[in-house]
């Protein structure tokens, strides 16, 4: 989690563009239907999330035609993060 805090630290130093900018990326089209997205997603989803609702890993789960949706009922956010590696190696 250092290693984290440190990298967003580093990214919003110069100021607030890049996250102005990701936003901004959020409100726009993707480029492509999710349903034409051929390749396996793993979406790793905090209940607790505070900064993207679960409902919107419901919803990509249920676009993605091979999504596998892992929900942690005790994790947000960032503590989210801590599952990542036994998820991936499934």
């Amino acid at each position: 989690m250092a290693s984290l805090g440190a990298d967003a630290g580093a990214a919003g130093a110069d100021g607030p563009e890049g996250l102005i900018d990701d936003d901004l990326a959020f409100t726009r089209p993707w480029g492509f239907a999710l349903g034409e997205v051929s390749a396996s997603v793993l979406l790793v989803q905090g209940e607790r999330d505070r900064v993207i609702p679960p409902a919107h890993a419901r919803m990509l789960k249920a676009a993605l035609p091979h999504a596998t949706l892992d929900l942690r009922a005790d994790d947000g956010h960032v503590s989210v993060l801590r599952h990542l590696g036994a998820a991936l190696s499934r």
